[in-house]
């Protein structure tokens, strides 16, 4: 049996259960808690003890001053509820409230996930993780290389260990050191996170992701947080591709699929749509949901994708229910 938790100003509620510490309960269920080391070092996970009774679980080096001892403050990271509980914590609410981070990390592992495909695994320090929302992205600095912007393609939840999409492109030069000569334990600096293509977590509205290629990596990020947040809301990803075999990680949405009552995934190969495939991919969409205001839509797609979009709209998709990314496309 777990303890309810409910935070301050935000009004949000979950579940801690017996093993787990205040903020990895409140990151597993998609909140966006303040927290760096989670190891009672740095302090920035405190919150504020309203009432009910907390449970030291490890130890921490973490300094409160007298004044915040005074007022019931308390490392979550360190901490699991004997109780209800009423905390007070600060919870980000947009890009523009995540600072940026410096980190230095390692290259832990690469996956080829196709030939052409190649999954970079990055670990930060056990002292140092990332905070960031779904959908952003970072730069990789790596000695000798200008910086290069990649869209995160894992959860907030895990921000010690990140995973970025590369695919094999021609006179690359990322993608020749990522393919050719990249080395395990090889340091990069992370710098970020940048970009505010992020997932609007208090909608109920169902949503439709729309990725092109390996623009699907900032897109998975996104539908895990969306995911945590709410398993029951529906969402729609339709998965673009002008490359043979181009849905590189189609066991991973179909495992969406089949734990989900209410996650639909298509992949649709644009090759033999031909000339004005994304209008024929939209019409497609229309006829299948109709009429769309009362949907959110993200998507990163070619700009004659994007364009595309227009026919959403006209479809009843407001403005303000979509959101769209370029950048994020390799």
């Amino acid at each position: 049996m777990g303890h309810e938790v409910k935070l301050q100003p935000s009004g949000h509620v979950f579940e801690v259960q017996n093993r787990e510490s205040l903020l990895d309960a409140g990151l597993r269920e998609g909140l966006n808690l303040d927290h760096n080391c989670a190891n009672g070092s740095c302090g920035a996970c405190r919150a504020r003890l309203i009432s009910g009774d907390l449970e030291l679980i490890q130890h921490y080096d973490y300094r409160f001053t007298p004044r915040e001892q005074a007022d019931n403050f308390f490392l979550m990271c360190c901490h699991r509820p004997a109780s209800m509980v009423e905390i007070e914590t600060h919870e980000s609410g947009c890009a523009a409230e995540i600072p940026e981070q410096h980190i230095r990390a390692k290259i832990q592992k690469l996956e080829l996930l196709q030939d052409d495909v190649m999954q970079l695994h990055v670990r930060t320090p056990r002292s140092t993780s990332l905070l960031f929302l779904a959908g952003q992205s970072v730069e990789l600095h790596l000695d000798g290389m200008k910086p290069i912007s990649m869209p995160l393609a894992g959860c907030p939840c895990d921000g010690m260990n990140l995973r970025f999409h590369v695919r094999r492109r021609a006179d690359d030069a990322f993608s020749d050191l990522v393919f050719e000569r990249m080395k395990k334990g090889r340091e990069v600096v992370i710098r970020g996170p940048l970009g505010d293509f992020t997932l609007d977590d208090e909608s109920p509205r169902p949503i439709l992701f729309l990725a092109w290629e390996s623009g699907f990596a900032p897109i998975a990020s996104l539908i895990d947080h969306a995911i945590q947040l709410d398993e029951g809301r529906q969402m729609h990803l339709y998965w673009l591709s002008g490359l043979e075999d181009g849905h590189y990680l189609s066991n991973y949405c179909r495992a969406w699929r089949d734990a989900l009552d209410d996650f639909h995934y298509h992949s649709i190969d644009m090759a033999p749509l031909g000339k004005g495939g994304f209008d024929s991919v939209m019409a497609q969409i229309i006829e299948r949901h109709g009429e769309l205001s009362g949907w959110d839509c993200y998507a990163v797609l070619p700009e004659e994708g994007l364009t595309a979009l227009g026919a959403l709209k006209a479809a009843g998709l407001p403005d303000s229910q979509i959101r769209t990314s370029l950048k994020h496309l390799p």
